[in-house]
């Protein structure tokens, strides 16, 4: 049985923590290029059709939220990446929150 000592087990927990952060900075960058593309399509008049693009927006998002709030994949980051990643749904937050002021009057 492998053990967090175990040099095959520490290995394949840092590849792990790696592919999760990974996944969240992709969830991320794909939540800002859907913001980008309901942008375009509000402008455009193609309300129904940014409106799902502002939904995928705002599913990669929570998808990022719930996994830096939960301890189960929260506490195999770094306080580094978690504060990056903070900031960078913060960063998102208010521009989702900042077209639906804007396109939804």
């Amino acid at each position: 049985m492998k053990t967090p000592s175990d040099p095959l087990f520490a290995k394949l927990q840092a590849d792990s923590d790696r592919h999760r952060v990974e996944f969240m900075k992709n969830e991320l960058a794909l939540c800002f290029t859907f913001s980008i593309i309901a942008a375009r399509k509000y402008e455009t008049g193609s309300q129904e059709s940014a409106d799902r693009s502002m939904a995928k927006a705002e599913k990669a998002y929570e998808t990022v939220l719930k996994l830096l709030t939960d301890p189960k994949h929260s506490t195999h980051l770094t306080e580094e990446i978690i504060q990056e990643t903070k900031g960078e749904l913060e960063r998102l937050r208010a521009r989702i929150d900042g077209m639906l002021r804007q396109f939804k009057k």
